[in-house]
């Protein structure tokens, strides 16, 4: 019950950040985690993992070799994240540095990108900017996994995101929506 009460303080005192007001479910992180084939990977990187819905599903399909590395920039989230992940190599930085921060341990590819961060709270450059350090960090097959809101993804900003993606991406495809959410959500499987 902690994680939830400090997920909807820190919408409150940041929502551009943030970007809703509860953490995602277990039923979206499944649709976002199907079909990636999370076993074969050697480096995953979870972008934004927020309060943990992700990365709990993304540790039971991963193998034990598997490289699992977490970016957060909220300092409160890596607080519980450090807490509750300790054997995980969480690292306080902008997703926007993504390329750099995995350089600077030695990372020069990885295979699946996972990501948990805001895209309708950012503005395009922003969201350009994060999209191209997915690009050039993936494995040629790589795969990168993000969602949006049912609904919301009608509107104006929603659809230029997807052309975003279409843009950076060669193949891009969406999960059914997640109906148990809250609020309801789908995932975009990404290829390069």
């Amino acid at each position: 019950m902690g994680a939830k009460i400090n997920f909807l303080r820190e919408y409150i005192s940041n929502p551009g950040a943030i970007g809703a007001v509860a953490p995602s479910g277990r039923i979206l992180a499944s649709r976002m985690l199907d079909g990636i084939s999370l076993e074969s990977a050697t480096t995953v990187v979870e972008l934004g993992p927020g309060t943990g819905a992700f990365t709990t599903e993304i540790l039971q399909r991963i193998s034990s070799d598997t490289q699992f590395i977490l970016i957060e920039k909220n300092p409160v989230f890596l607080v519980e994240l450090r807490q509750r992940f300790e054997k995980l190599e969480i690292i306080e930085g902008d997703a926007g540095n993504l390329v750099h921060l995995l350089h600077q341990r030695g990372i020069d590819t990885v295979d699946v990108v996972v990501s948990g961060l805001p895209w309708a709270a950012f503005p395009e450059t922003v969201q350009q900017s994060i999209l191209s350090e997915v690009h050039d960090i993936l494995a040629p097959d790589g795969r990168f996994v993000t969602f949006a809101y049912g609904g919301m993804h009608l509107l104006p900003r929603a659809r230029a995101f997807r052309h975003l993606l279409e843009s950076f991406f060669g193949q891009v495809e969406r999960t059914p929506l997640a109906w148990r959410n809250l609020p309801p959500a789908f995932a975009y499987h990404c290829k390069r």
